[in-house]
């Protein structure tokens, strides 16, 4: 059988290596949906943009990598 997607192959076949995979989470930070690593106390590291506003790719504040900072929920 052949199988022709774009999705990694250990999403599809399961992950046999024993590795964990990372901790990632969904955020909402200024109106932007984010894939994020927690990165300390109240701080992510940006993995990926979930988002369809072109604009929010563009903006230098939202680039993969870069470490943002969350307010506590009071």
């Amino acid at each position: 059988m052949i199988l022709h997607t774009i999705v990694p192959l250990q999403f599809v076949l399961g992950d046999f290596t024993g590795q964990t995979r990372p901790n990632f989470r969904i955020i909402e930070w200024n109106n932007v949906k984010l894939e994020v690593l927690p990165a300390g106390e109240h701080r992510y590291q940006i993995n990926r943009i979930l988002s369809t506003n072109p604009f929010d790719y563009l903006n230098p504040r939202l680039q993969p990598g870069t470490i943002i900072q969350l307010e506590p929920k009071m």
